[in-house]
């Protein structure tokens, strides 16, 4: 099966593409639209009279729900941050009309490590209130640790709303940080094949000692302790399809910057890879269900015997067929 990058791979060939063309001097006109995961919609286009001059543009439907989680409207400043230490990126003060985000991208200064981290424009944004968490969870640390031995947890339940449906959240704690996926399956087969694969998640990290180490992951039909303030909100004809997946990260999971990218990487693409490969597995059970029906129909065909007008049986040599059970042609 295919493995899902976390970077958009056409973002980052149009801008490829975009460089080359410019260093030949021939820059390119561009007004390319890309669709990516949870309704995501990126814009590239050239800034008005300057053909140098990119602009990509992001619409998020987790936009207006990360804003909302903090209340000095940390978003911006931290997406600047995050893009400053890169040649030829920076934040536009104003984002595209239609969008809620925009960079303004130099062709005459990208390098590749720019381009890279362009295409993670969506991850980016995504990670905020992961980040959030973790700084949390940092400073609950610190704190002295209850006699009983509980946990300290934060009083902040981050809501992020990546879906009409469907949403996450993440929780943080003086010895860990919860990640809750929320999630609805269409029919009754997806419910099924979705089990398989989430039992396996708890079996696989039993059976090998390599994953030991892995985050822990729930299971769950109704939601955990942290969401019951949240059950009214939700739709209740969908309660019977919803289900609640939980994973716990440990201080192992974030303790450096690049153990932060690769758990926030993983984690924002976990829905999509999910349900991706339910619909993969279906697609090729009914495959192989068909290759399995036009064999038999190939064994029935053989079996025919075929009558010339007298109602006598033809010789051998017309009588002879292909694999496909067809008559013989000479």
């Amino acid at each position: 099966m295919l493995h899902l990058k976390s970077h958009n791979l056409l973002i980052q060939k149009t801008l490829s593409e975009a460089i080359e063309a410019n260093s030949n001097g021939t820059p390119l006109t561009l007004d390319r639209i890309v669709s990516d995961f949870d309704y995501t919609i990126f814009h590239i286009s050239n800034q008005e009279g300057n053909k140098t001059i990119l602009l990509l543009s992001i619409k998020t439907k987790a936009w207006v729900s990360i804003q909302k989680i903090d209340a000095n409207n940390g978003l911006l400043p931290y997406l600047q941050s995050k893009y400053q230490p890169f040649a030829g990126i920076s934040v536009s003060q104003s984002a595209e009309p239609g969008y809620d985000f925009t960079l303004v991208l130099d062709l005459a200064s990208l390098t590749n490590e720019s381009v890279v981290e362009s295409s993670l424009l969506k991850t980016a944004i995504l990670s905020f209130p992961f980040q959030l968490a973790f700084q949390e969870s940092f400073e609950l640390s610190k704190l002295p640790a209850p006699e009983d031995g509980s946990s300290i947890d934060s009083q902040k339940l981050y809501n992020i709303q990546n879906r009409d449906d469907e949403q996450f959240f993440i929780k943080a704690s003086n010895d860990r940080v919860t990640v809750i996926f929320e999630t609805i399956f269409q029919d009754e087969t997806d419910k099924i094949l979705g089990k398989v694969f989430l039992q396996e998640f708890v079996d696989a990290r039993k059976r090998n000692r390599s994953i030991q180490s892995a985050p822990q992951v729930l299971v769950s039909n109704e939601p955990p302790l942290e969401l019951q303030s949240f059950t009214s909100s939700r739709n209740p004809q969908n309660d019977a399809s919803r289900r609640f997946i939980t994973f716990v990260l440990f201080p192992r999971h974030f303790q450096t910057a690049e153990l932060q990218h690769m758990s926030i990487s993983q984690l924002t693409l976990f829905r999509n890879y999910f349900h991706y490969h339910i619909k993969c597995s279906k697609a090729y059970m009914h495959s192989r269900m068909r290759y399995r029906v036009d064999s038999f129909v190939k064994v029935l065909n053989r079996a025919k015997l075929d009558e010339d007008k007298d109602g006598l049986e033809n010789d051998n040599q017309s009588t002879r067929r292909t694999i496909t059970g067809r008559k013989m042609v000479y």
